[in-house]
């Protein structure tokens, strides 16, 4: 009587979605753009019942509209009157719709989800997926759907595939394409090619290594080619190209993605080459072929091959390793396994068992304390985000937590070694949350319950206070406020020994710690090794809650681990030996053992000695586990965070900078004890370069460990460089291109500018020009380089500014001139340093003809005349020299200490700032052509830009001979290009020049060079300005106003705006036009605050027309708008 349901529903053509169900009354069906009509079919479940399709005048056949959704309603009426609606969206295509319904990918997804109006989407998969089958689905059959060059399976880069699907509308009038850029991960492992000139062509010029997405500088010439990730991170906060230091345009990147398909198909070595495997295969399958291939090492925790069973401690150990188990490691022979040190509740520990939580069993204060390490890891910011949290919920919050509930527990159980080394894991975090993740112990972000607990507190006020005690002796000592490194250690010294000629011997004794813990920055392990060894830090205390565990179970191999990894940071040697050694004994197999041991036994003082080869063993197996680590990471199609919750737990992560340490240690030992079936010595540095690059990329905070992978990644580098001069000597290209690399790397560090840091720069800028001593770019970096020594070495390096300024010349003469072959440049050859090689090369030259002459002329009188057999100890031919240059430079004036350049704006000096000397950042730019093709008579003497000022007399008071060079004209290659005419050794030659006299007259002409042929670079002005703000400060002013300005200013330009204001206000010069403009354009940039008193002053003297306009231009507004009419009014300007 009341059965008012369908029993059957369908539709002719197509078919219902969802399928029919009598209790479903919305259904929805899409047709194609060529059916026009839709016939229903029905039948009811009651035959007393009938049904009518409404609007259809009875028929059973309806229109269907194009391009619409057109909605069929079916009533059906039961017996007794009761009624019931089924619908139907029948949408039919339109014609002119070019539009997809779904993608489906055969590896990865997109990001975001699909959705048919958004057209660009990315999907990464994994690094073995060498292609990918791409599956668009149209709704309508008559649509075009083409899959880039028709073929759905999709061969992909080793780094970015753009996958274009071409969608053509059903009657052709319309065509959308959709993107998907697939991204296959990084692989970081040393490639080998097997065409030797490709590696030099795709080699990236920070990793090393092949390009991976690679991207090119725009207007650079020849193309300044990066990595994609790295470029970016390089770029992050210094917006200038890294090998030359050029300021970087707006839309400054270029894909190469034909590079990158040119890349992906060159032949290659397999990975495990070193392993046994000889195949050969395309670079863009290599990944894949890695992951099938028989020689691939097996990931275990324990070392592979033969073992035997200890007769004295019946450990297993490798056959191969008996007589070093037994020589120091075997634990029935070696029994002492004492340490000094004996459990106790320090002070902070007390702290946070003193904030019970109320819960008194020990497992569920463990199980409270992972639930907050796991949110806490959860809650890290990622790279190139960061942001604030909620109440109590902020990291750093989290980590206390975890901590206060294993302190209880402790409280209730001391005894428990494992609490021990879970609160040190806790402490030891704390340290990287700061270091690798930049969280602060900010007041706002704390809990109130917390914020007086929160670890390492103590210690950062302490480290501050250093900080300002270090900061008022430079300003004391006249090496002004954040000098350079290496100028706040002689500051300090210097402090030191006025102390003890006064007697204030306490005093001296703080001013020397401090020098003590000022110059541990400069070494590699920096601040991190510091804060191991001081038990007020989380890693000092960490390391005291590893020694708690290990007196509580001295047989627990990873509890020896962790402490003899401190041991190695605090750099005790000896007694990390000691540690590990026992782990080792205790465990032979277990490969993170070995590798720390064979790192410890690498950094002895010595080096590992008779040990080597063992040392180069365990170091290997560790390095070859890390490197699979990350290779099966890369292969993985999920983001495989490991199970691992806080970083120490997990020691082989690629971001340890003691793991990339052992592998640099490796490559050293590797050249003097080469092993079979172990990889190269470049295979090795290689892949550590790639790896330590990957881990810039990913570090949310430039704290210590980042400078850690810097200072890993130089030593990659530098050896790489000196392996190549050593096997490729002829390869003059390949050497001058690694020198570049090398010294553009430095330059753009965060490292301070310490001696070490110096000198290798200037050493390899020097093994540049010895490759290729015809570039201008090469000449100029050495200038750079020498500056920056002079700038900051503590001894004042008198010699290096001569050499500087001497470089700079060199590097102008030779523009317009070829880059390769000709004549070495006259200043080069009266260089000192240039002349000492000269003399080192003709002492080796006589000591191997000295070495010959006996064995041939024993028992032979000596010659005479023509064809005569020369005397012995007689100088090569072409070898003698008419004079050594003197070296004698001026002793550094009061000038150098205040001219722009010599002291940066922040106050730190140029040279030893990130950037060294050029551009606002301080970097010397090199190799990038200027708009100006002519320089003015400053450089040039009214000569063309090829014959410059190099042609000039020695400096004043270095006045030399003409030295001979022993080194012949090389003839010049047909296809040699040319030096192109730049800037950079124009601005270095004039901050060279106004290191050392009151006459700037060449310094402010070559300045204005730079201006003309570089005019967006700020530090031209800058120090253009500085040179005349003593004498004629008003021409200051008319310097940084020549810069273009845009419309829009950056804070680089607020500098110049913010000057300009400063002098025409200092000389009460209220009427010049410029004050109101540059007024406006700084509020603009810095906020009105920075204008507040020279507001004051302008009011005081009733400027209220400038005022009013200065506030209207600020807010962009007109001087009549309401708001800004009812402001003068309260300021009573009307």
């Amino acid at each position: 009587m009341d059965d008012c349901d369908l029993e059957k529903l369908s539709i002719k053509p197509g078919s219902l979605s969802p399928k029919f169900h009598r209790n479903t009354t919305e259904y929805n069906v899409t047709v194609a753009s060529d059916v026009d009509k839709l016939t229903i079919s029905c039948l009811t479940s009651d035959s007393n019942a009938c049904y009518q399709i409404l609007g259809s005048d009875g028929s059973k056949t309806l229109p269907l509209k194009e391009g619409d959704v057109n909605v069929i309603k079916i009533e059906v009426s039961a017996e007794d009157g009761t009624t019931k609606v089924y619908q139907i969206h029948a949408k039919r295509l339109s014609a002119k719709d070019a539009s997809l319904t779904a993608i489906q990918l055969s590896a990865g997804s997109l990001q975001p989800e699909f959705n048919s109006e958004i057209l660009e989407y990315t999907s990464v998969v994994p690094s073995c997926c060498s292609s990918i089958k791409v599956t668009p689905k149209a709704p309508d059959k008559k649509t075009g759907v083409k899959v880039c060059s028709g073929d759905p399976e999709v061969s992909l880069n080793v780094g970015d595939t753009a996958v274009d699907i071409e969608v053509t509308s059903a009657d052709g009038s319309n065509k959308q394409v959709y993107t998907i850029n697939v991204m296959r991960k990084w692989l970081s492992r040393s490639v080998s090619f097997t065409d030797p000139t490709l590696a030099m062509k795709y080699e990236c010029p920070i990793t090393l290594g092949p390009f991976y997405k690679p991207v090119s500088i725009k207007g650079s010439d020849p193309k300044h080619i990066f990595t994609e990730p790295l470029i970016d991170e390089m770029t992050r906060t210094s917006k200038q190209d890294p090998l030359d230091g050029t300021p970087l345009e707006t839309e400054w990147k270029n894909c190469e993605s034909g590079l990158d398909a040119e890349m992906s198909a060159a032949i290659v070595q397999c990975l495990y080459q070193y392993a046994g495997c000889q195949e050969k295969v395309k670079y863009g399958e290599l990944s894949a072929h890695a992951k099938e291939c028989s020689h691939r090492p097996k990931l275990d925790d324990d070392v592979a091959g033969e073992c035997d069973t200890c007769k004295d401690c019946s450990r297993k150990l490798l056959k191969s390793e008996g007589d070093w188990h037994k020589a120091s490691m075997c634990t029935s022979k070696f029994t002492n396994r004492e340490i000094k040190h004996s459990v106790k509740e320090h002070s902070w520990e007390k702290k946070f068992s003193g904030q019970g939580v109320g819960e008194t069993n020990i497992d569920k204060l463990v199980t409270e304390a992972k639930k907050h390490i796991k949110d806490y890891r959860d809650n890290l910011p990622k790279h190139g985000q960061a942001g604030r949290f909620q109440d109590g919920k902020s990291p750093l919050d989290l980590l206390n937590t975890a901590a206060i509930n294993i302190a209880c527990a402790i409280k209730k159980d001391a005894k428990k070694a494992e609490l021990h080394f879970q609160l040190g894991l806790i402490l030891e975090e704390h340290y990287y949350a700061q270091d690798m993740f930049g969280l602060k112990k900010d007041d706002a972000d704390l809990d109130d319950n917390f914020g007086g607990l929160t670890i390492g507190t103590g210690q950062s006020a302490k480290d501050s206070s250093k900080e300002d005690d270090i900061q008022a002796i430079c300003e004391q000592r006249g090496a002004g406020a954040n000098a350079p490194l290496s100028r706040q250690l002689q500051a300090i010294d210097e402090e030191y020994k006025y102390l003890l000629d006064q007697g204030q011997s306490g005093k001296a004794d703080y001013v020397q710690n401090l020098y003590i813990w000022k110059s541990k920055q400069a070494t590699q392990d920096g601040k991190a090794a510091q804060a191991a060894a001081d038990q007020e830090t989380p890693l000092g205390q960490a390391y005291l809650k590893y020694l708690d565990a290990l007196s509580l179970d001295q047989n627990n191999v990873l509890y020896n681990i962790h402490v003899g990894r401190l041991m190695l940071l605090q750099g005790n040697t000896d007694d990390a030996i000691e540690r590990l050694q026992l782990a080792v004994g205790l465990k032979p197999t277990f490969i993170l053992a070995r590798f720390y041991l064979g790192l410890a036994l690498a950094l002895q003082k010595d080096g590992a000695g008779s040990r080597s080869k063992e040392a180069a063993v365990y170091l290997h197996d560790g390095v070859q586990h890390v490197l699979q680590l990350g290779t099966a990471e890369a292969e993985n199609d999920k983001d495989s965070s490991k199970e691992f919750c806080l970083h120490a737990e997990d020691l082989w992560r690629q971001s340890n900078v003691q793991m990339l340490r052992g592998c640099v240690q490796l490559g050293g030992l590797l050249k003097k004890v080469p092993q079979d079936k172990y990889m190269t010595v470049q295979d090795v540095y290689h892949s550590v370069a790639l790896v330590a690059s990957k881990n810039l990329c990913s570090l949310v905070s430039r704290g210590d460990t980042y400078q850690s992978m810097e200072w890993v990644l130089l030593d990659c580098h530098a050896n790489l460089l000196e392996i190549l001069l050593e096997t490729q000597t002829s390869n003059t290209t390949w050497i001058a291109q690694r020198c570049q690399r090398l010294s553009a790397l430095i330059l753009s560090s965060t490292l301070p500018k310490s001696i070490e840091i110096l000198k290798l720069q200037e050493k390899t800028c020097e093994k540049g020009v010895i490759a290729q001593p015809w570039s201008s770019p090469a000449l100029c970096q050495l200038g750079t380089s020498q500056l920056a020594m002079y700038d900051n070495s503590p001894d004042g390096a008198k010699d290096s500014l001569q050499e500087a300024k001497l470089s700079f010349r060199a590097s102008i003469e030779q523009e317009g001139k070829p880059s390769i072959g000709g004549d070495i440049p006259e200043q080069l050859i009266k260089s000192s340093w240039w002349q000492d090689k000269l003399k080192k090369e003709k002492e080796k030259k006589a000591a191997e003809e000295k070495a010959k002459t006996p064995a041939a002329s024993k028992g032979q009188p000596t010659g005479r005349g023509r064809g005569g057999t020369p005397t012995r100890g007689g100088p090569a031919r072409g070898g003698t020299t008419r004079g050594t240059p003197t070296r004698g430079a001026p002793a550094r004036g009061a000038t150098r200490g205040t001219a722009r350049g010599g002291t940066a704006r922040g106050g730190s000096t140029a040279a030893a700032t990130r950037g060294g000397t050029a551009a606002r950042g301080g970097k010397v730019a090199i190799g990038k052509t200027s708009s100006a093709t002519k320089t003015t008579a400053a450089a040039t003497g009214g000569k063309s830009a090829a014959k410059t000022a190099s042609t000039k007399s020695p400096e004043p008071g270095n006045k030399q001979e003409q030295p001979t060079d022993s080194k012949p004209s090389v003839p010049v290659p047909a296809n040699a290009p040319l030096n192109r005419i730049t800037y950079p050794a124009r601005l270095g030659l004039a901050r060279a020049l106004s290191r050392e006299t009151e006459d700037y007259k060449e310094s402010e002409m070559l300045y204005n060079d730079v201006i003309t042929m570089a005019p967006q670079i700020h530090d031209a002005y800058i120090e253009l300005a500085d040179l005349m703000i003593k004498s004629e400060p008003l021409k200051a002013v008319d310097v940084y106003a020549r810069y273009p300005f845009q419309e829009t200013s950056s804070f680089d330009d607020a500098y110049l705006h913010g000057e300009i204001v400063r002098l025409l206000m200092k000389h009460e010069q209220f009427d010049d036009p410029k004050l109101q403009k540059h007024m406006i354009a700084w509020g603009r940039v810095m906020g009105i605050g920075c204008l507040e008193k020279y507001v004051e002053i302008l009011d005081s003297k009733f400027k209220t027309e400038l005022l009013k306009n200065v506030y209207a231009g600020v807010n962009n507004k007109s001087v009549d708008d309401p708001d800004m009419q009812a402001f003068f009014k309260f300021k009573m300007w009307l």
